[in-house]
């Protein structure tokens, strides 16, 4: 699979950190969609609207909701690989049973850190469907 087959969708309140974001990921290639917040998220991942592959979420703003939504994401569509970014070290240990390697960026983002982990899940992904 190329990048530019697969889906991202970043799950970020604050607009002027996730535009550029997703604008840096257009450009390596990635097909992205943007929601600010989980109930958007919801409705974009809903089946059949969109193909998502992996969705990098914020629960900084809103840990429950957050986590609820990466809850939700692994309880019904096991295909979605799912990132979860935070600036608080509690939170990103609790989210280590969410993701199987824990959420692996933190806030602010840096751009090029983020693309690497997105291509290091998604490989992991295509490995295990072998």
């Amino acid at each position: 699979m190329t990048s530019d087959q697969e889906h991202i969708l970043i799950v970020e309140w604050d607009v002027l950190i996730r535009q550029p974001l997703a604008q840096y990921l257009r450009k390596c290639g990635y097909k992205v969609l943007e929601a600010a917040d989980d109930a958007e998220a919801r409705s974009i991942i809903t089946p059949g609207k969109y193909r998502i592959d992996i969705v990098l979420a914020d629960i900084d703003e809103n840990r429950e909701k957050g986590f609820a939504l990466a809850h939700w994401i692994r309880s019904n569509y096991l295909h979605i690989e799912v990132m979860l970014a935070d600036t608080i070290e509690k939170a990103t240990q609790k989210a280590g049973d969410i993701c199987s390697e824990g959420p692996t960026v933190t806030k602010p983002y840096e751009h090029r850190l983020v693309l690497q982990r997105i291509k290091k899940s998604l490989a992991a992904r295509e490995r295990n469907r072998q």
